[in-house]
């Protein structure tokens, strides 16, 4: 009978620790910490399934890689303020060390998730515009536009020194939009508009001066052309007159004398016999 009862009492207890257990998931891109009602165990849990009891609760742990940016307001050296937005790269990393301690100092929601931003503004929000004001404030604002490479490298540098010891990993960092100060904009307008004038006006006469080389190449063209043809007529003149000699002026008029007898009813008379007394009057009966 004790044996029975015995068996009983495994059988029910196993039957409540079934019951009492469950199973939870680290997804990709995560890490987790088991929560009990006595603190945080010291393992990180990687990706997989695991079996939680009793009041045991999971909490999840932001691990992907996303881009953010930090806006900055800064006064620089020459006592004008830009706002600079600094771009990286950012995730939750480090060593169980350093992820136990962050559990220290982070209290997850209630979606029992640690998400990136939580653990960004207690680790590396200040550190990021602290360092950015530090080296942007020793530049004036020809300088910051003109050094957009050499910032963000400065700005690089100091934050990895500072965050090396933090659960954050940030890379690629770099300078994204500045806004400049309103003084500062207009003064650039007004240069790139003087320089659009300038740049307009020589184009226009670049313009005027092409439109002139064309007119003077067309009237040198018909110029040519003009002396050209004159050139040929005199030519033309000049070898007809050169062709003309009193013997050809002869043959001529005896070849139209010639032509003109072959008119039985015509009567001929040469222009000299014209002032011909006798042959006025016979023309005149």
């Amino acid at each position: 009978m004790k044996k029975i009862n015995l068996l009983s009492i495994v059988f029910l207890l196993l039957l409540m620790a079934m019951y009492s257990c469950g199973w939870e998931t680290v997804p990709p891109t995560a890490k987790g910490k088991i929560l009990t009602t006595s603190g945080y165990s010291l393992d990180v849990l990687v990706p997989g399934k695991y079996t939680l009891w009793g009041r045991d609760e999971l909490v999840l742990l932001q691990t992907n890689t996303a881009t953010y940016s930090e806006s900055v307001k800064v006064i620089l050296q020459d006592k004008l303020t830009i706002t600079a937005h600094v771009k990286f790269r950012g995730r939750i990393a480090g060593s169980q060390d350093v992820i136990n301690s962050m559990f220290n100092d982070i209290t997850p929601g209630d979606d029992k998730i640690v998400q990136f931003m939580e653990v960004y503004n207690v680790y590396g929000r200040m550190a990021v515009r602290n360092k950015a004001r530090e080296i942007l404030s020793k530049y004036n604002v020809e300088d910051v536009h003109k050094n957009y490479a050499r910032l963000s490298g400065e700005i690089k540098a100091s934050l990895t020194k500072v965050l090396i010891n933090t659960p954050l990993e940030i890379s690629d960092i770099a300078l994204g939009e500045i806004a400049y100060p309103k003084v500062v904009t207009d003064a650039v307008n007004m240069s790139k508009e003087r320089q659009m004038s300038i740049e307009k006006e020589e184009n226009q006469a670049l313009i005027d001066m092409t439109k002139k080389k064309n007119e003077l190449l067309l009237a040198e063209a018909d110029y040519q052309i003009e002396i050209t043809k004159a050139k040929a007529i005199r030519d033309k003149n000049k070898i007809i007159g050169e062709g003309v000699t009193p013997a050809l002026i002869e043959l001529r008029r005896l070849e139209v004398l010639e032509k003109m007898s072959e008119n039985k009813a015509a009567v001929f008379m040469p222009v000299e016999g014209m002032t011909s007394i006798g042959a006025q009057i016979k023309m005149f009966k």
